[in-house]
């Protein structure tokens, strides 16, 4: 937390952080869509689009297993950068920690779940043909 109002202020460049748990946003960049703590689905944007003329170099049961090991990738990138804000707000002078957000019982199963704001979205790219990569 800052009490830069210039900053987090109506019209200030972070307004869009000021009184909320943002830390979807952190990740996403989607920082008026996404002024929420609920990271459900946010590991979409680190998963490749499936392209059929390119999935077919896999079989059945190699592309199952290659999509366990992407979502898993995905989850850790996705804890590994709400992680990198959690640290440097963490260690920073200039933020004050101030308490924890509550969040009503059964939170976020109560919420609906959210779809990948458009910048996310526009951050997949289809997997690399095996051989093909780099």
């Amino acid at each position: 937390m800052s009490s830069n109002a210039r900053t987090y202020g109506p019209g200030g460049s972070y307004h869009y952080f000021a009184g909320c748990d943002a830390s979807r946003s952190y990740v996403t960049g989607c920082f008026a869509e996404d002024r929420t703590p609920d990271m459900r689905g946010v590991e979409e944007m680190f998963l490749p689009l499936d392209d059929p003329s390119i999935d077919r170099h896999w079989s059945k049961a190699e592309l199952e297993a290659l999509r366990a090991k992407e979502l898993e990738e995905a989850k850790q990138k996705v804890f590994d950068g709400l992680d990198h804000w959690v640290k440097f707000f963490a260690n920073s002078k200039k933020y004050n920690f101030v308490g924890y957000v509550k969040r009503p019982a059964g939170w976020p199963g109560t919420e609906p779940l959210r779809p990948l704001c458009d910048v996310a979205k526009q951050q997949r790219t289809t997997r690399k043909i095996p051989g093909q990569e780099g």
